[in-house]
């Protein structure tokens, strides 16, 4: 179970952000650090719940750390803020989601 967890959320983060980038969000480019960051994301967010929840709401949980991930970096760029690696969004705010 926690394999499967570890596996999905992840994944789906990774999807959702990388689809963000690419077609929603200007400049709408493939981003392969996003689509990392993504994955990272979702892992982050899956790390404390990973053993008590069902494999549909690991998928949900890397769906909300996707937005949180994406969020939190438009947030930084919006405020100046000099984070070249996204550690905040990715650590900070997934971490505390």
């Amino acid at each position: 179970l926690v394999a499967v967890n570890t596996t999905l959320s992840p994944c789906v983060a990774g999807l959702i952000v990388f689809a963000l980038r690419a077609l929603v969000l200007p400049p709408k480019l493939l981003d392969l650090g996003a689509f990392c960051n993504g994955i990272l994301a979702g892992l982050v967010s899956i790390t404390a719940p990973c053993g008590f929840v069902k494999p549909w709401e690991a998928v949900i949980i890397g769906g909300i750390g996707a937005l949180v991930y994406q969020g939190a970096s438009m947030l930084m760029k919006r405020l100046k803020i000099d984070d070249v690696v996204d550690a905040f969004a990715v650590h900070g705010a997934c971490g505390l989601w």
